[in-house]
């Protein structure tokens, strides 16, 4: 049970991490121990998987394309989750079951998701990115290695992660204001508005593409590209869907708790972090469903291990 007693002046209202001079109740314990196993157990498969798609991607020259060298960057920001994120909170999970001081947990729980604020903002960037190299490869196919260069590549990727840090720093070096927050927001609205006018442009090209590629004989090589392309689209498109996705949950409490607010409800939180948290399994596991190429590579991987232990 999480004492209440002790400085309870210092404890943070329940908005901030759930926790409020209160008792540990009995639903508290059903959604925290399914939170902690959920996390125990996708915690090495993140760690694994995307450690391995990276490697993959480093020492296989067919990898090497400026999609896959994204993706690899993706897989960075999801091992950064499962390596800090994810035992950060799991730990603060354990101790507010074992009878730490609230304040104590609060702090923890803070530092979790400050912790975790930074992955989460360089995926968005990155997905925004992603989108925007996949408009130039249908846009601009026959242009597109003109366009995309490996430097622009690097550059824009260096973009993405010091502009990420950008809230971070500013909470490391000012007092809490709304001036990081507003960044935080900002940051995640641009990339959200980015990567919705890429889908949508995207889209309305590639059925164009299709029109032309039905009404007119093209050879076999500019239709294998299109469809390579076209399928990368796809599976950028269901990347960023699940990631919308993993975010509904925490969207629907913020929403409810405005207008609803129960103790049960509150007891979800970590259930809640936990869907944002495993996204990061689902990205990797998408990126070998949707190529065959990284599927063989990875089992490459995996055999030359076995063999060479």
């Amino acid at each position: 049970m999480i004492s209440s007693t002790q400085n309870s002046s210092s404890i943070t209202p329940p908005t901030d991490c759930r926790i409020w001079k209160e008792k540990y109740r009995r639903e508290d314990y059903i959604f925290t121990s399914s939170s902690i196993i959920l996390n125990i157990l996708t915690c090495p498969m993140i760690v694994f998987i995307n450690s391995l798609v990276i490697v993959a991607v480093i020492k296989k020259r067919r990898l090497q394309t400026m999609y896959n060298m994204l993706l690899a960057c993706l897989a960075a920001t999801d091992l950064v989750v499962g390596v800090v994120v994810q035992p950060s909170f799991i730990l603060g999970e354990i101790s507010i079951i074992t009878g730490s001081i609230a304040a104590d947990y609060c702090r923890l729980f803070r530092q979790t998701v400050f912790a975790f604020l930074y992955p989460s903002l360089t995926s968005l960037l990155l997905l925004a990115l992603l989108s925007i190299e996949r408009c130039v490869a249908i846009k601009y196919s026959l242009r597109y290695f003109e366009i995309v260069t490996k430097f622009r590549l690097i550059v824009a990727v260096i973009f993405c992660y010091i502009t990420a840090a950008l809230p971070t720093a500013l909470s490391l070096t000012l007092p809490p204001s709304r001036l990081n927050s507003s960044l935080t927001i900002a940051i995640a609205c641009a990339s959200l508005l980015v990567i919705i006018h890429c889908q949508i442009f995207v889209y309305l090209v590639s059925r164009r593409h299709r029109k032309q590629i039905q009404a007119v004989q093209v050879s076999q090589g500019a239709k294998r590209k299109f469809l390579e392309e076209t399928k990368a689209v796809k599976t950028t498109s269901i990347i960023i869907g699940f990631v919308l996705f993993s975010y509904v949950p925490f969207v629907l409490y913020q929403f409810i708790r405005r207008y609803y607010f129960a103790h049960v409800i509150l007891s979800c939180v970590p259930l809640i972090l936990s869907c944002i948290l495993i996204n990061s399994l689902c990205n990797p596991i998408i990126y070998c469903w949707r190529s065959s190429i990284l599927r063989k590579a990875l089992v490459e991987l995996l055999r030359r291990n076995n063999n060479t232990g």
